[in-house]
């Protein structure tokens, strides 16, 4: 599994639109472009920090090249449009060594199973 750590720096006033566009454009690289999903974070500091999974290092190059739908474009657009995107940037690109993340349902706020 290949990981990409994301820090957004999201232009004031845009935040709860930055939120819902990164959600719609996140499940656009899951239905177009073989992404495995994202978690967006924010840090003490106020920073979005977003974790994305991938297959292998090869489907997210290859990913780059991909268009999604008209849909799901726009709304990489409109997150795009909200992001200060000279101060954006990707932290890390990593391989997996051991994963142990355990399932969670946000909607019991407690792992699955548990």
């Amino acid at each position: 599994m290949f990981v990409v750590v994301y820090q957004f720096a999201v232009k004031p006033e845009h935040e709860s639109q930055f939120v819902k566009a990164w959600l719609n454009t996140t499940k656009g690289i899951v239905l177009h472009k073989g992404g495995l999903g994202s978690r967006l974070h924010r840090d003490k500091a106020g920073s979005f920090i977003a974790y994305a999974q991938w297959p292998d290092e090869y489907t997210f190059q290859a990913a780059k090249k991909i268009f999604m739908s008209e849909e799901y474009e726009k709304h990489r657009q409109t997150m795009q449009a909200c992001l200060d995107v000279k101060q954006t940037r990707i932290l890390h690109e990593m391989n997996v060594a051991i994963d142990y993340l355990q399932p969670f349902s946000s909607s019991q706020n407690t792992p699955l199973g548990n």
